[in-house]
């Protein structure tokens, strides 16, 4: 890969990135210990953000890197990306500190207090618990909420359509990448397991209907550990998955047909 020698280019793993002064606010703040997060590595976050804005802001990508014939398109291609860019580590950076995460506690004394007939809002509730103190702030807020929402619907096993529901319009651009990084098989497998546990599963279709993580019944429970080794590996693949889902949201195609 070429190296470029300007001031405002860093090299991580042997990649082009960003400077730190380059990044949004939050990210700097997150750098120098000033934003109020829980992450325990924070340069690992940081230095992600600093290679995901400049791979879409200098086009740094397959499409350029692999079709030379393209390269006229390269400077939309970065002008767009640039701001789709800056857009999701605006959000993440926000979504890390520490006010954004549920009470999971408060919340499950809450629905346990209710009786009975909120049986199941108390078992997402325990999932939800269960999930923080397997990834802790690890994984952004956003992480939490989506797989907490089911406990406010009418019920737990209702189904929106997340692009389409004006009840989510707020939370579909952040969610909706949650939930599509779940393609990250060893994140999906623990989230899954957990759910396991209280008879449940979390399903999301990843067409326009997107189901905002709706719920159904499990059949039965398994345990799923991640393995030692590979876990921060996973981790940054969930969330360095969830960045670009996030800055490519406003540019799916979607249709009310698949609803």
């Amino acid at each position: 890969m070429l190296i470029l020698d300007a001031p405002q280019v860093e090299v991580i793993v042997g990649e082009n990135a960003v400077h730190i002064s380059q990044l949004p606010k939050v990210w700097q703040d997150i750098a120098q210990g000033k934003a109020g997060v829980g992450l325990a590595n924070p340069q690992t976050y940081v230095e992600m953000a600093q290679l995901f804005q400049y791979k879409l802001q200098q086009g740094d990508v397959d499409l350029f890197n692999e079709r030379p014939e393209l390269a006229h398109l390269k400077p939309c291609f970065k002008e767009l990306f640039g701001l789709l860019a800056r857009e999701t580590l605006e959000f993440y950076g926000q979504d890390f500190k520490v006010e954004r995460y549920p009470n999971f506690e408060a919340i499950l004394r809450e629905f346990e207090s209710k009786g009975v007939e909120y049986s199941n809002e108390v078992k997402v509730a325990r999932i939800c618990l269960e999930l923080f103190n397997e990834f802790d702030y690890e994984l952004p807020a956003s992480f939490y909420l989506v797989h907490l929402a089911p406990i406010y619907r009418e019920t737990v096993f209702e189904e929106r359509a997340l692009r389409f529901d004006p009840r989510d319009t707020e939370h579909k651009r952040g969610w909706d990448a949650v939930l599509h990084a779940g393609k990250v098989f060893a994140v999906q497998m623990k989230i899954q397991s957990i759910a396991s546990k209280y008879g449940l599963t979390y399903q999301h279709g990843c067409g326009c209907e997107s189901h905002l993580s709706s719920i159904d019944m499990s059949l039965g429970a398994f345990d799923y550990q991640l393995n030692t080794e590979k876990r921060q590996r996973w981790i940054r693949s969930f969330i360095w998955t969830t960045w670009y889902e996030y800055a490519f949201f406003p540019i799916v195609p979607n249709t009310r047909y698949l609803v």
